[in-house]
């Protein structure tokens, strides 16, 4: 019994030992220079696909209101893909190397973020009906959908930022710059979980997280630049 024990215990130890020199070869690390270049075009196609889910037919009555709204909601969409591309890309930069760990992350935030034009479309038509935790309909669906994408991007990119804190890589000098952005990028997920919440308990409160979701983003960014500064 104790020899089969032992056994068991030097096997997972061996596997830890392998996988850890697995993830820490030189073949599963990525220069932040080479990987940058896929980051920007994914972000760059995502931006303009933005464009694409505007009205294309209007009935002439009411196209203002048809194509107003549209608009300043794709902007504002587009402001929030672009903080996003600067929150990750900043933490690219700070990393210059990317283990087996930043690659993974890296790459599933850009899975994510292919999505988004699609999901923000589909809020922006349906999103604001009066969807609840206990009342799912169609408008619920959508903007459920649309905030897990959300969460799970921003999830993303504050494990990306917790995998630097050991990382050996990182420059000296980058190591407040990190804790600060971690500490920011902490509180951005918290309120958008309260977000969240709001959007499955208040029948009122519905697609107005859109219009929000940039000004939580932005508020982040002028939080890290004081920290920054200071």
């Amino acid at each position: 019994m104790m020899m089969e024990k032992s056994s068991f215990l030097g096997l997972v130890s061996s596997s830890r030992s392998a996988l850890s020199r697995w993830r820490k070869s030189p073949h599963y690390q990525l220069s932040a220079v080479s990987f940058l270049s896929m980051f920007d075009a994914v972000f760059a196609v995502v931006t303009t696909l933005l464009v694409s889910n505007l009205p294309e037919m209007l009935d002439g009555m009411n196209s203002r209101g048809e194509l107003l709204v549209p608009i300043l909601s794709y902007e504002l969409a587009g402001l929030s893909m672009l903080l996003y591309w600067f929150k990750l890309r900043r933490l690219i930069l700070m990393a210059r190397n990317l283990l087996f760990a930043q690659i993974v992350f890296g790459v599933l935030s850009l899975l994510t973020i292919v999505v988004m034009p699609k999901l923000a479309a589909l809020v922006i038509r349906y999103g604001s009906g009066d969807g609840s935790l206990f009342h799912w309909d169609l408008s619920q669906q959508v903007n459920v959908s649309f905030l897990a994408a959300l969460f799970l991007f921003d999830g993303l990119a504050l494990l990306f930022a917790l995998s630097l804190r050991h990382h050996a890589h990182l420059s000296p000098g980058s190591a407040r710059e990190l804790a600060i952005a971690i500490e920011c990028q902490t509180l951005g997920f918290a309120v958008l979980m309260v977000m969240a919440l709001m959007e499955l308990l208040l029948i009122w409160f519905n697609s107005q997280f859109i219009w929000l979701v940039p000004l939580v983003l932005v508020a982040e960014e002028i939080l890290v630049a004081r920290r920054f500064s200071h």
